[in-house]
């Protein structure tokens, strides 16, 4: 990727400390942790760099949209500086939300195929979404503009993607908002009195976290257009390819989760599992014929880190029909269910994904 395509708006992912960092002791438990871990899991730099932004955007447009419930007069109302806020919040390890940094995680994996995926082609914009804007079914047209004016939301003013405070999980939702609000209670303590401070920054909580609509998420507003297009008859391989030749990662995991009859989410993860075998068990979930595979692999196959497409395609092949049903009656489970049993070194017993 090339630099101009980094969040240039964002504070530095790596900030800047001094030659003469005090060595040692210190640092030796974060240096311990750092040093040992799988270079191959680390974050890239550029994939850090969008998390961070994004995570600086989503908390400052929490604290904004609760200092618009205080009072005009707090010390909060018209305050716009939340760098110390992040950095606070950061520094208590209260931002380390699992739910929160696999959303950001994911966007990154989005933004930067799809990067990719224009660098290559020379295009801007993708064909698939504007022809379905222009669709003679009206409601396949408005569900493909509703996407087109979300993603357009999910920009910042330099063009860099963010994360809408609609995009977090209901439960993540919530949390990050009362975290929020503990985190500007100081600074209103400097106009009034600890219970005021606290019943403000509840009922400003209270009434944001009611205003969140997890309709509006990205994912839903693509699986809604995947289900009409579905309904339509016309939820075919043509248009899985053109979405994945236009780097449209949302619109191809909604399609294959549709034909599999499974969780987008757990769709999400196998299409970006980092390996072949995953996204072969998926398109073999969802019907795909071995000709769409083939497709995918050829096309933004190395964007999904398939090293091999041979290999790939011969697991494709392998794959038995036992294997598929066992895989999607274990994604169908609950989520929580899952990862109870896979603690509890219980899970389905296959390792295929």
């Amino acid at each position: 990727m090339v630099p101009e395509e980094w969040p240039i708006a964002a504070p530095a992912a790596d900030p800047m400390v001094a030659p003469a960092r005090r060595a040692g002791r210190a640092r030796l438990d974060t240096v311990r942790q750092d040093f040992f871990l799988d270079p191959r899991q680390r974050l890239n730099e550029q994939e850090r760099a969008l998390m961070t932004a994004m995570l600086h955007a989503i908390v400052s447009d929490i604290a904004d949209e609760l200092r618009v419930s205080l009072p005009a007069n707090s010390a909060v109302a018209n305050d716009e500086d939340n760098s110390g806020l992040v950095a606070e919040l950061t520094a208590a390890g209260l931002l380390d939300q699992p739910q929160l940094i696999e959303l950001l995680l994911r966007r990154a994996d989005e933004e930067q195929i799809t990067i990719a995926v224009k660098a290559r082609s020379g295009r801007r914009e993708g064909r698939l979404l504007q022809t379905l804007v222009s669709d003679d079914n009206a409601s396949i047209s408005a569900a493909a503009m509703a996407l087109i004016l979300a993603r357009g939301r999910r920009r910042d003013r330099f063009g860099q993607a963010r994360v809408e405070f609609d995009d977090l999980p209901a439960e993540t939702a919530a949390a990050l908002t009362q975290i929020v609000g503990a985190g500007l209670r100081r600074r209103l303590l400097a106009t009034v009195d600890r219970p005021s401070a606290d019943r403000q920054l509840a009922s400003a909580g209270a009434a944001l976290i009611k205003r969140h609509d997890e309709a509006k998420r990205l994912e839903a507003l693509a699986g809604a257009l995947i289900r009409l297009l579905d309904e339509q008859g016309r939820l075919d391989e043509d248009l899985i390819a053109a979405a994945a030749e236009d780097g449209e990662v949302v619109l191809v995991a909604q399609a294959l989760a549709r034909r599999a009859a499974i969780g987008g989410e757990e769709a999400f993860d196998l299409l970006l599992g980092g390996e072949g075998a995953s996204l072969m068990l998926l398109l073999r979930m969802a019907g795909a014929s071995r000709e769409l595979a083939a497709r995918l692999l050829a096309g933004p196959g190395d964007l999904l880190e398939i090293a091999d497409a041979g290999r790939a395609i011969a697991r494709f092949d392998s794959i038995s029909t036992e294997e598929v049903d066992s895989a999607r009656e274990w994604l169908r489970l609950d989520p929580s269910y899952r990862a109870a049993l896979e603690a509890l070194g219980q899970d389905h017993g296959q390792r295929t994904f």
